[in-house]
């Protein structure tokens, strides 16, 4: 690829930029950021070769545009790079959600003849904005590619390798089924780590407490510091799958009360040990070597 536009320069695009310009390339890569001390920043720290306040003007003549921003910001920035977009662009995501998205990005692009794949990176930090960028973000993640069978011939399989020369895992699904299972396993964890900090801060005793929490605490609410901007945008745009996943973590949180109720100390240790073996199970499919591609 000649060109490269990225549109948001946060955590996710900036290290984007700077993770092509570690491996050698392409020949430009062109950057979108409204705030002007984040263009500055950008290019001080080269993450990108230009950068503009337009976005249209930094998708023109881009072999590929990846959107970066908030996933409900999307489809309007889609429709803003629509009078630069150059015909036959790929248009990619690093957004966490699918469905909605391509649908929404879709319409955005009608009449450019660019054309969109979605993506999501599976990689990321509770820290926030390009200065926590970094060239090996990517490297070693899992990077979902989405595809719905109403993409051209080969425009899947570009995507693929663009993450793919990036170190990244990829795998290919329906946007669907990503949704459904990042519900799960991200999303769920998400809430539940917001909820725990929540509870333990309650009624205005958070400085108080803060005391007496230890690594446990630190631990299982690290990612509730992420960009509440961020995450609203994604747990709104899949509310179906994450009130299906909510409603599973009730129905857990309803049976341990029950054993604590009836004093069954048996069954505690029961829930206990299969929920330690669970995370086990769990962490050793998070560190096994994965298939580079799935079926859409």
């Amino acid at each position: 690829m000649d060109k490269v536009a990225i549109l948001g320069l946060g955590l996710m695009g900036g290290s984007l930029g700077l993770a092509l310009k570690a491996r050698g390339g392409p020949r430009i890569i062109a950057g979108y950021a409204r705030r002007p001390e984040t263009r500055a920043e950008a290019l001080r720290r080269q993450a990108v070769d230009t950068a503009h306040a337009d976005p249209a003007e930094a998708v023109r003549n881009a072999d590929l545009t990846v959107l970066c921003v908030p996933v409900l910001s999307m489809p309007a920035l889609a429709k803003a790079c629509a009078p630069g977009l150059p015909p036959g662009c790929l248009v990619t995501d690093v957004g966490s959600t699918k469905a909605l998205l391509t649908a929404e990005i879709r319409l955005s692009l009608q009449g450019t003849g660019a054309v969109f794949v979605g993506s999501h990176p599976i990689a990321g930090s509770e820290q926030q904005g390009l200065e926590a960028g970094r060239d090996d973000l990517y490297a070693g993640a899992m990077v979902v590619v989405t595809a719905d069978g109403q993409e051209p011939a080969g425009a899947v399989e570009r995507i693929r390798a663009f993450w793919a020369q990036l170190d990244a895992r990829v795998r290919v699904m329906r946007p669907e089924e990503h949704d459904r299972l990042m519900a799960r396993t991200s999303h769920l964890p998400h809430v539940a780590a917001s909820l725990l900090a929540a509870t333990v801060g309650r009624t205005g005793a958070a400085e108080q407490m803060g005391l007496f929490c230890g690594p446990g605490f630190r631990d299982t609410t690290r990612v509730a510091e992420g960009s509440p901007e961020v995450w609203s945008d994604i747990l709104q745009s899949n509310r179906e799958f994450v009130m299906t996943e909510l409603s599973a973590l009730k129905d857990k949180l309803d049976e341990v009360l029950a054993i604590f109720a009836q004093g069954d100390r048996a069954a505690l240790r029961r829930f206990l040990d299969d929920s330690r073996a669970s995370r086990q199970t769990l962490r050793a499919t998070m560190n096994r070597p994965q298939q580079q591609r799935g079926t859409p």
